[in-house]
């Protein structure tokens, strides 16, 4: 488990000039990614960056919402920590309802592997991780430990493939799974 405190993210300029993103992990850290998490905030409707090859999964932290223009498949409507997913590849505008929002977005290269985006309120003592993804957790609500590290809002954590944590104190998660898809195997 790796703990990552929010003077580890990186702040950077969107893909499209219009705004900053904070990232949180990217794997590999430089150059072309598998997959991002990040947090944006967006203040004023426009067009989204196109990420070919990648799909998109996003949610509002704050705000009152978003209504996203997805080309080819119609309008949606964000609201707070309910996760929407699309294509990267698609010509996506963005229209604020009220306002500023701060969205969350987990981006997977599709030939790398799939990914999820989920909200859960986890009790104390409930198990998280996987033996076949990773993981990265931000804490959405609540405070516990893990090994020397507080866990509260804006802390994220990462779980590799096959790595388990058990919260001794109930967190509300923004959860990221990552599923790489499988070499194929050199005696097929």
């Amino acid at each position: 488990m790796r703990v990552i405190r929010p003077s580890e993210y990186r702040v950077m300029p969107w893909k499209n000039g219009g705004g900053v993103t904070t990232e949180i992990w990217a794997s590999p850290p430089s150059g072309v990614f598998d997959w991002r998490v990040s947090i944006a905030t967006v203040n004023a409707d426009g067009p989204f960056s196109t990420f070919t090859g990648y799909e998109r999964h996003i949610m509002t932290l704050s705000g009152e919402g978003m209504i996203l223009d997805v080309a080819g498949s119609g309008k949606f409507t964000l609201e707070p920590l309910k996760p929407f997913s699309f294509s990267g590849d698609a010509q996506v505008h963005g229209s604020l309802l009220k306002g500023a929002v701060l969205d969350f977005n987990l981006m997977v290269r599709r030939d790398f592997g799939s990914g999820t985006l989920q909200v859960r309120d986890c009790k104390a003592g409930v198990r998280l991780g996987s033996k076949k993804s990773l993981q990265l957790a931000y804490v959405l609500q609540g405070e516990s430990q893990a090994d020397s590290h507080q866990l509260e809002p804006n802390v994220s954590f990462y779980l590799g493939t096959g790595e388990f944590f058990t919260p001794p104190a109930p967190l509300k998660l923004a959860i990221c799974e990552i599923t790489p898809r499988l070499l194929p195997s050199l005696n097929a």
